[in-house]
């Protein structure tokens, strides 16, 4: 099958191009750089697929990604929860996500799949998320570009079109190239210290390679609209703790800091962001997830032929990746050093 593939010289859309071209698939990528596509697929032991240089806010780029293929996964998005970027990433995502699809559709694609996340269904301290849920009513700035983009795609599933929308969680793992994704970047805050941000909070995490296992398993024509909710382990921050302790040697503190806190210090740290640029995971957005979290329902994968790797072999290949390019050190992660 000819596959068209947005974002692949991201994170998760790299892992997906890698196991996209393993399983004997032919590749077409639409990216900005050759030569960060060319060092994304170096770093996963894979040849460097066919490309379209463009983005996927333009309509000319994206026809031609989509003339003469079979299927498209669409996989690209601009991630972030700083203030600075927040009209950009309701913005761009939802135009890309509008153009991307509806010129699959128009093309009679076969499957469409669409790379959402949990961020388009999740509703602080509100039920597991399901295939059903509908899409947040959150007006966080990164959330509700995820859940235009997910009414987007529903509509067309809707309209009877072979959409497959998949939902993952935390996705962490090794990198693609130099990418390791938010989750992935995330967690060094919590490892380089050995302290979780507070005992009242919860995560879920999915191996990235599971993740474009799954949608690669999905590249098959006339199977339908179908949805599947992929979040991996859900386990709180005492849980991640004694994951971490045991892998590292280390002692992983979790303070008993209040939820509200976290989500206060996080609204003040949005305020100054947006006076002094910086990065930071500390956004209201960011600990608003982590402290109201309540899990999801995941789909069964087995019919897919997938099962999940533990948490413990995802996290202890992050930790090591994350040494390996400098973002930790060889303390940090201890005895897996």
């Amino acid at each position: 099958m000819r596959v068209a593939i947005t974002g692949a010289t991201g994170f998760i859309g790299g892992h997906i191009t890698s196991q996209a071209i393993r399983s004997g698939h032919d590749v077409v990528a639409l990216i900005r750089s050759p030569a960060t596509l060319a060092a994304s697929m170096a770093s996963l032991d894979v040849e460097m697929p066919d490309y379209v240089v463009g983005d996927m806010t333009d309509k000319a780029s994206v026809a031609s990604l989509v003339g003469g293929v079979d299927a498209v996964v669409h996989a690209a998005a601009i991630v972030s929860l700083a203030p600075r970027d927040a009209q950009r990433v309701v913005d761009q995502n939802t135009l890309g996500t509008q153009l991307v699809l509806s010129a699959a559709a128009n093309a009679g694609l076969d499957p469409i799949v669409h790379l959402s996340s949990t961020s388009a269904l999740f509703e602080p301290g509100g039920e597991p998320i399901r295939t059903d849920t509908p899409p947040t009513t959150a007006t966080f700035p990164y959330a509700r570009a995820k859940a235009q983009a997910e009414a987007i795609a529903r509509e067309l599933q809707a309209d009877g079109r072979n959409v497959a929308i998949v939902y993952p969680g935390g996705v962490i793992g090794p990198p693609a190239g130099d990418a390791f994704g938010e989750a992935g970047t995330g967690i060094t805050g919590f490892i380089a210290p050995a302290l979780m941000p507070t005992r009242h909070a919860t995560m879920s995490f999915i191996d990235v390679r599971d993740l474009a296992a799954l949608v690669v398993a999905l590249l098959e024509p006339n199977r339908g609209a179908r949805r599947f909710v992929a979040t991996g382990t859900h386990c709180d921050m005492t849980d991640l703790a004694a994951v971490c302790s045991t892998l590292t040697g280390r002692t992983f503190r979790v303070p008993p800091v209040p939820a509200a806190m976290l989500r206060g210090s996080g609204i003040v740290m949005d305020r100054i962001r947006r006076v002094i640029p910086f990065s930071s995971p500390l956004t209201e957005e960011g600990m608003t997830t982590i402290t109201r979290w309540t899990g999801a329902h995941d789909t069964d994968l087995t019919p897919l032929g997938i099962t999940l790797r533990p948490l413990e072999v995802t996290m202890a290949d992050t930790m090591r990746a994350l040494r390996d390019r400098g973002h930790l050190k060889d303390r940090h992660i201890g005895q897996l050093a």
